[in-house]
């Protein structure tokens, strides 16, 4: 795989559990928006699936015979960049810095810069961050309530999930460029899980903090928690860092809660007491969620879930909204169960939709817009 593939972009989107790949073809600057030709999902097996062997059946299954032009990477944290970058030298060092925000996600994904960059030297490797959304986050929402030189040394709310919420808003405007411009609820709901509050276009609040750890639980993470309880389990369970850092991550959230799996899928499929109580913690702490995004917004227009779990479970969005009935949001139960775009009701306060979204088109977008800007 050293031959020139002239305009074909490979997208590489590595999740916790999956890798997300596709190809663009007609790739190249002027030319307009590279065209999709084929999508792949992999399934992850940590104790088999090296990079290099994860590029192999990616390229493989996406009929690259020869090299891409360019090599487009999902980074959860990129810092204060406000953009797309190519990954030199001295961006992996800055993104390496940053890998022990995003344990789950960045040290893997590196590893996939690096393994294609070996087998690709000449193709340009650009990395396209998740952070990189929320960078219009006003200072009141940016600014974390620590001392200056905590803030110095960049505690402060970043964002996170960034890819999604643009891909959201797309599919929203493509629905009506009116609704896009108004006083928007992103709730993003997958294994991890954050909400964003949208105005005129605009992150200016979402749920995630400094890590991708914060916020509302999730599947396997906690979510925000009392700091002083941290305190107390390092003291009183003596534990490391790294082994708070682990319970956080893999043990907590819903599977902490249920005792059974952080996999919707099989809470829904059980009736046991740990995991009503699973469910319900969860619908309850997104709507309240949803209502502090609504409180920074000065009110709600539209209301849209996506991910996973946004998109596909039916009855985790009518938990949700019921806890929002104060509010005067209000599903279809008909279209909610078919899981069409539009499910309020026409008593509904705020418009609510249901958006699958295309992570791997925001990419491919931003990959272009560096190609444009001559990089």
């Amino acid at each position: 795989m050293t031959a020139s593939n002239e305009g074909a972009l490979l997208v590489l989107n590595l999740g916790s559990a999956t890798l997300k790949a596709a190809r663009f073809d007609g790739f190249s600057p002027g030319a307009g928006s590279p065209g999709l030709s084929q999508r792949i999902e992999i399934g992850l097996d940590k104790s088999r699936d090296t990079p290099e062997a994860l590029l192999a059946q990616a390229t493989d299954a996406l009929g690259f015979v020869a090299a891409p032009t360019w090599v487009g990477h999902r980074i959860v944290h990129g810092g204060d960049a406000e953009a797309a970058r190519v990954l030199d030298a001295g961006e992996i060092g800055r993104l390496q810095k940053l890998a022990t925000l995003a344990p789950m996600h960045q040290p893997p994904a590196l590893a996939l810069v690096e393994s294609a960059t070996k087998l690709w030297p000449g193709a340009v490797q650009c990395g396209v961050y998740d952070t990189a959304w929320h960078a219009t986050l006003p200072a009141n929402t940016r600014r974390l309530p620590v001392p200056q030189r905590w803030d110095a040394l960049g505690v402060r709310r970043y964002g996170f999930h960034g890819l999604a919420f643009a891909s959201a808003m797309r599919v929203l405007a493509n629905q009506d460029d009116g609704t896009a411009r108004g006083r928007v609820v992103l709730a993003h709901l997958g294994g991890g899980a954050s909400l964003c509050a949208v105005h005129d276009g605009r992150s200016i609040d979402t749920t995630m903090a400094m890590t991708p750890l914060d916020g509302v639980p999730m599947a396997t993470r906690s979510g925000c928690l009392d700091p002083g309880a941290l305190l107390f389990l390092l003291r009183q369970e003596d534990l490391s860092v790294d082994s708070l850092e682990q319970a956080l991550y893999r043990e907590c959230g819903m599977r902490g809660v249920s005792g059974l799996s952080g996999d919707m899928r099989e809470l829904l499929a059980s009736n046991s007491p740990a995991v009503t109580l699973a469910l319900d913690m969860f619908a309850l702490r997104i709507a309240q969620g949803i209502a502090a995004m609504a409180t920074r917004l000065g009110g709600i227009d539209d209301l849209v879930f996506s991910g996973g779990i946004g998109a596909n479970a039916a009855s985790v969005r009518g938990a949700i909204v019921k806890y929002l009935a104060w509010l005067d949001l209000q599903l279809d139960d008909d279209a909610n169960v078919r899981g069409v775009t539009h499910l309020d009701s026409p008593a509904s306060r705020a418009r609510i939709w249901r958006i699958e979204v295309d992570e791997e088109g925001e990419i491919a977008s931003a990959c272009m817009a560096l190609a444009m800007s001559g990089h």
